[in-house]
């Protein structure tokens, strides 16, 4: 329904039942499936002059947070960013009218894409900054997720190849046949659901979203 949260959600209930080496592939197979199929829906807000900043500045991102993972604590990071989550989605829901972003240009939009893209080499979560940032430019729900989605796709993209040489989608034929099709289905009743959403409402949809992955962060940090 908000083209974010995906794996987030699997990872919730799936680090529960089977080990990260299959969770995580598996879960950002899951997500690529759903920009996949969402994406076309909201095609009519693609603006190639609005993502490729973001593009450019999370593969600058993501190669550095990779090498970050060596020196820096991802758990500890993952909850750092979840209490941000948090305390900046109390603050979105309790304003009713929210501060409108206009300056910074791409290159501030290139800025936060690389800091999406570090989060995503550090901790495997890349979304957050680019979503909220995308709220905060006051676009409209079809423009925002025209960047947002093709951002997260991209990170995926290049996770699940990763993934791919590691040989880690060998071991998941099964799992893969069980929740594609699923997942499939569900992005479609979600789209759906996402067109009967005014702007306003989708807001708070992606608030809630945002704050609900950021409380699984501190939950998970609690729990190693």
């Amino acid at each position: 329904m908000t083209g974010l949260g995906t794996a987030l959600t699997a990872l919730a209930f799936w680090l529960h039942i089977m080990p990260p080496q299959a969770a995580v592939p598996l879960a950002c197979a899951i997500a690529i499936v759903n920009h996949v199929v969402s994406l076309s829906f909201v095609r009519q807000g693609f603006m190639w002059r609005r993502v490729w900043p973001f593009l450019v500045g999370g593969a600058i991102g993501l190669p550095i947070g990779v090498l970050a993972l060596s020196a820096l604590d991802s758990d500890t990071a993952k909850a750092g960013l979840g209490i941000f989550l948090i305390l900046y989605c109390t603050y979105g829901l309790l304003v009713r009218h929210p501060p409108t972003v206009t300056g910074g240009g791409r290159l501030a939009d290139g800025t936060v894409g690389m800091g999406g893209g570090f989060l995503g080499g550090l901790c495997g979560i890349a979304g957050p900054l680019p979503t909220i940032w995308t709220g905060l430019r006051g676009w409209p729900k079809d423009q925002q997720r025209a960047v947002y989605q093709p951002f997260n796709l991209f990170v995926l993209g290049i996770s699940a190849v990763g993934h791919l040489m590691l040989g880690r989608y060998q071991a998941l034929p099964m799992e893969s046949l069980i929740v594609f099709p699923i997942v499939a289905v569900c992005a479609v009743a979600g789209i759906l659901t996402y067109r009967r959403l005014a702007d306003h409402h989708f807001r708070k949809v992606v608030l809630v979203m945002l704050m609900v992955g950021g409380i699984v962060q501190i939950v998970d940090w609690l729990g190693s």
